[in-house]
């Protein structure tokens, strides 16, 4: 018998291997996830549009919401009790920045550039409606930081 490897064999055993590695994966299947897979995210933005972003990371740790109408976030603010409430991202993150794994910013336009900016500084991961930016100095600032 040859030692040769042919295109059906090459098959059989990835399939097989691909097989091996599905089965296991699925053992821990009636665990709970770790607290510590979950991110824990500030959002910039929560009345309006910023509301739908942050519905889209309802499933992490919301540590603090930030919004300068708080009429407008009010049923964002319901939503997540336990979140610390802020009308300057600024002062959120002067606060509580080191409890803080990524941000989610939906601000008007002309804030986005400085709290993204402000969030890469701090090392967070960031996401930001567009734009990002409204000139050419912004958006070199911004690729500067996120490059660094």
């Amino acid at each position: 018998m040859s030692n040769r490897m042919n295109r059906r064999r090459m098959l059989q055993n990835t399939a097989l291997a691909g097989v091996g590695v599905w089965a296991s994966g699925r053992i821990g299947l009636g665990e709970d996830k770790s607290p510590n897979e979950k991110l824990n995210i500030a959002c910039i933005g929560v009345g309006g549009r910023g509301a739908g972003n942050l519905a889209g990371v309802a499933s992490q740790n919301i540590v603090a919401l930030c919004d300068v109408d708080h009429r407008r976030a009010a049923g964002s603010f319901k939503k997540y009790p336990k979140a610390k409430k802020y009308v300057d991202y600024r002062k959120m993150f002067d606060e509580i920045h080191g409890q803080i794994d990524a941000v989610v910013i939906a601000t008007p336009n002309h804030v986005h550039a400085p709290a993204s900016v402000t969030a890469m500084r701090m090392g967070k991961h960031c996401y930001c409606e567009q734009p990002l930016s409204h000139s050419v100095y912004e958006a070199r600032v911004a690729a500067g930081v996120a490059a660094e």
